[in-house]
């Protein structure tokens, strides 16, 4: 029974915590479309996971309890694999992420100007240059909270709704995706 329960509660870990990697390895304007994506994955796979339990008893005949276990073991066996190149690649590209995204406030700061920044152009430069060396950003430029009228990044420059456009880049993004994945298990 403890088995059963610390079992339980491992399995639904890599659930939850998929969503912050996705959302910590995309810029923020394809975010809504890479979660989009995963959750089209989800739903899919609920859908996938009965119909391979169903063909599996109609096609070799195996109880429903045995296609239960071994659909379980192939699939977690799967699971792991992918959460163990995840485990190699997350802390990557999310450094990446982090560099771009400190690189985008920086050149947005420089834009606004000093109204909402203490550093002249000069010293911002200094800033970038440094940027992949230091981590405290914020000890260079003070405050660099921008107040309500003016901001970095505008969400209503973005679709409201799941149209074209974001299917396409929901696309994209599983294209590219699944190129990574084949990539990841060629070079191993």
């Amino acid at each position: 029974c403890l088995y059963s329960f610390s079992g339980g509660c491992i399995a639904s870990l890599p659930s939850v915590n998929i969503r912050p990697c996705i959302i910590n390895c995309n810029p923020p304007e394809i975010r809504g479309a890479a979660l989009t994506t995963a959750n089209l994955i989800i739903n899919l796979a609920r859908g996938a996971g009965p119909s391979c339990l169903t063909s599996m008893i109609s096609i070799w005949g195996v109880s429903r309890v045995d296609g239960f276990n071994i659909l379980v073991t192939v699939f977690w066996t799967i699971t792991a694999i992918q959460l163990a190149l995840l485990s190699k690649t997350l802390p990557v590209d999310q450094d990446r992420m982090e560099k771009e995204l400190a690189s985008y406030a920086i050149s947005a700061i420089t834009n606004i100007g000093n109204d909402y920044c203490s550093l002249s152009h000069d010293d911002c430069n200094t800033v970038q240059n440094e940027l992949f060396s230091r981590s405290d950003i914020g000890s260079y430029c003070g405050d660099t909270t921008v107040d309500g009228d003016i901001s970095l990044f505008s969400i209503e420059n973005q679709s409201l709704s799941f149209d074209a456009t974001a299917a396409k880049q929901s696309l994209r993004f599983m294209s590219g995706a699944l190129r990574e994945i084949r990539g990841g298990l060629l070079s191993n």
